[in-house]
């Protein structure tokens, strides 16, 4: 997935007003805090401050050494959907609880791009996957995680009310007992230590409808949301570069669509055409360009067929794959195997 520079100042200050000043009424100096984070001092008082993924960690750090332990919690507990500007008011006009669920996996860098989140759908359960996108430290990262999962069980309980359903919660980090019995007195069935950081829940709940769904605010809320998205600095400056970096270094070997790559990316298909077009460039182009490189890769093996090169790429049939690899090489696929003093098998 395409990141955002640890340097870049583009997550909102705003965010943290409310959790220092929780830390502040129990008695925790703001100002030691905020040393050593390279925080200005005066970011309350200035409108629109903003910090970087580094000043975020640094910050999180000194939460976990002087304040105390299930604050992260507590703070998560006061953040609902409208606490996140046009992002949250997305979700609350959207359709349905899946609908307000895949806005937050699409637009989670806009309000925190040290984590995303993803869901994936089952019959009959579904699965909501928090993954910190920053290698950090563990207490910066628990902290992290606390927040998140005690603020997606606020939304999920104002979207389901008196449906909402017992939920099972994974987490890659250790619960400390205070936290354990806060999770318990929501009824949250956790295993601590996983290989993973996940919330479970009943497909069947997704279908429920927002309270305050509205077809033209949600429409105008994505309008800026995606406005907010090609804003954002990512690390590969040129979005077509970041794309075919991430095809050709696909693990699996699989050609990505268009659509999961704009997922990975946390925009809809038609904005990532839209930039793509200010390049000059398609997502067609980008992938039938480095089709032919893994295409070249392959055809250096003489153990392996045109044929079977040809399935491995995802075309239906050989003709397909010689008439685009031509289109791109100049040559048939036999040909460029030959060239390179090979058996064409």
């Amino acid at each position: 997935m395409l990141k955002i520079s640890q340097n870049d100042k583009i997550i909102e200050f705003k965010y943290f007003h409310p959790l220092l000043s929780m830390a502040e009424e129990e008695g925790v100096d703001i100002g030691l805090l905020l040393r050593g984070t390279k925080i200005n001092p005066d970011a309350f008082l200035l409108n629109g401050y903003k910090i970087n993924v580094d000043q975020v960690e640094r910050l999180l750090g000194s939460i976990a050494k002087y304040c105390r332990e299930g604050l992260m919690f507590d703070y998560g507990m006061k953040l609902n959907l409208s606490a996140f500007g046009v992002v949250g008011f997305a979700a609350l006009s959207s359709p349905t609880a899946r609908d307000a669920i895949y806005i937050a996996h699409r637009y989670m860098s806009v309000i925190l791009p040290l984590i995303s989140i993803n869901i994936t759908e089952s019959e009959e359960f579904s699965y909501i996957d928090v993954t910190v996108n920053y290698r950090l430290k563990p207490d910066s990262e628990r902290l992290l995680l606390e927040v998140t999962f005690s603020s997606l069980y606020t939304m999920a309980h104002y979207i389901l009310q008196d449906n909402m359903p017992d939920l099972e919660l994974e987490i890659g980090v250790s619960i400390t007992d205070v936290n354990r019995y806060f999770l318990n007195n929501l009824d949250v069935s956790f295993l601590s230590g996983s290989d993973r950081n996940r919330i479970t829940i009943p497909t069947s709940i997704l279908d429920t409808p927002m309270p305050l769904a509205n077809k033209g605010a949600f429409d105008s809320n994505l309008k800026q949301c995606d406005e907010l998205l090609e804003n954002l600095p990512f690390l590969d400056k040129s979005l077509s570069s970041g794309i075919n970096k991430r095809l050709l270094y696909q693990d699996d070997g699989k050609l990505l669509s268009q659509e999961e790559i704009a997922q990975e990316l946390f925009m809809t298909v038609r904005t990532m055409h839209r930039l793509l077009k200010r390049e000059g460039v398609s997502f067609r182009e980008i992938t039938n360009a480095t089709t032919a490189v893994r295409a070249k890769k392959l055809l250096e093996d003489n153990q392996l067929s045109i044929s079977q090169i040809a399935f491995d790429l995802g075309y239906s049939d050989l003709a397909n794959f010689s008439r685009a690899f031509r289109n791109q090489v100049g040559l048939s696929p036999s040909e460029f195997r030959k060239s390179l003093g090979t058996i064409n098998r």
